[in-house]
């Protein structure tokens, strides 16, 4: 089985000017745990996730050991809230990116996104996001495929 047998084409995707606020809506509101992020060319730039969103919540490592008293108090942690609120997708993207092809191997991707990670990988195709493949998809089509175990419940 290849990824363009379990890819999902109909994906939201986002824009790197997209607010914090607004992606965290599309997100929840398409039931989805992270998106693309593709700019005015077409051109993958980044992967949004539901931990980058969770991240920008709150202070960095760096930003705790500077000011530990800050993020201490609840005062300071609701200013980090506030803050989040002000960032733009482009800026807590992951921009680490890893994708796949419709005709890459499902062992193979899933073994990437064990090694690395990641929970959902970008199919591109022409340098355009095709697809999406998600840890999910690929774990139900391995349990399929080598061990039959959803042949018994279609």
């Amino acid at each position: 089985m290849i990824v363009k047998d379990i890819m999902t084409t109909e994906f939201v995707s986002l824009s790197p000017k997209t607010h914090f606020f607004e992606a965290a809506k599309l997100l929840l509101d398409h039931h989805v745990s992270g998106a693309p992020v593709i700019d005015d060319t077409g051109t993958l730039v980044g992967v949004l996730s539901e931990k980058d969103l969770f991240r920008a919540l709150y202070p960095s490592y760096k930003e705790f050991y500077l000011q530990p008293d800050q993020y201490i108090s609840h005062e300071g942690l609701r200013e980090s809230l506030s803050d989040a609120m002000d960032k733009s997708v482009e800026q807590i993207m992951s921009k680490r990116l890893i994708t796949t092809h419709p005709g890459g191997s499902i062992l193979k991707i899933g073994g990437l996104m064990v090694a690395t990670g990641i929970h959902r990988v970008p199919v591109v195709k022409d340098e355009k996001v095709v697809g999406m493949v998600s840890r999910g998809d690929v774990y139900r089509a391995i349990l399929q495929q080598d061990f039959n175990l959803y042949s018994e419940l279609d």
